[in-house]
């Protein structure tokens, strides 16, 4: 497991600010947040290179001490409505424990990665994400997944909600198709920020390497 050494790291070139809004971030207070990269997803959006670029985050992410945290969507007999009328209308939902459900094989995750298992569109929902980020004194929250118009976006607005300040890895994402991922991407930045900011993976690779005493 990674030494958290709490490193202070500088603004991240973002849109519509430099994020975070209050320029306060570390290596102690910041999560990367994996949604929906498995194999199924992956393959049916021709994510590869979406998952490529969080690959790299995930090893930037690691070296600096970030915790790192993982989600899988799944069908079960007990998801509920949401997810039954998801499956209905040809979502890209796998069945829990189906090789489709599985991390997609490019994915090396480290061994202290926090894995949360769900149903929804929002990884909190029904889940221990938001405790785990609590108990950790995570408020910051760099995200990136699959689709950006689902599971990325709903995840990040639930996220807003709850005070955390969400950055989106607009090439560490990929939308069911490149409109609605622009759209989701228009949606979060609305009202100077609405849902938080957008970066490049570049941006926050520069970040991560020019970190603050």
């Amino acid at each position: 497991m990674v030494e958290n050494s709490m490193d202070h790291f500088g603004r991240i070139d973002a849109n519509p600010y430099a994020w975070p809004f209050d320029g306060e971030w570390s290596s102690g207070d910041t999560a990367l947040l994996l949604l929906g990269f498995q194999s199924g997803i992956v393959r049916s959006l021709a994510a590869e290179a979406e998952r490529d670029t969080a690959i790299r985050l995930i090893e930037a992410a690691g070296r600096r001490g970030l915790a790192i945290i993982a989600s899988r969507r799944g069908l079960t007999p007990e998801s509920g409505a949401v997810a039954r009328r998801r499956a209905v209308f040809g979502d890209e939902v796998p069945p829990k424990e189906s090789p489709d459900w599985q991390f997609d094989d490019g994915m090396s995750l480290p061994t202290a990665a926090v894995i949360v298992d769900h149903a929804g569109d929002n990884a909190f929902f029904g889940t221990c994400l938001e405790d785990t980020l609590r108990r950790r004194a995570i408020r910051n929250l760099l995200m990136t997944g699959l689709p950006t118009d689902g599971l990325v976006h709903a995840t990040q607005r639930a996220a807003n909600d709850m005070g955390f300040e969400c950055l989106t890895v607009i090439d560490a994402c990929k939308g069911t198709s490149p409109a609605r991922h622009d759209a989701q991407l228009r949606m979060t930045t609305f009202g100077n920020g609405l849902f938080g900011a957008i970066a490049s993976a570049a941006a926050v690779e520069a970040a991560l390497g020019n970190y603050q005493e």
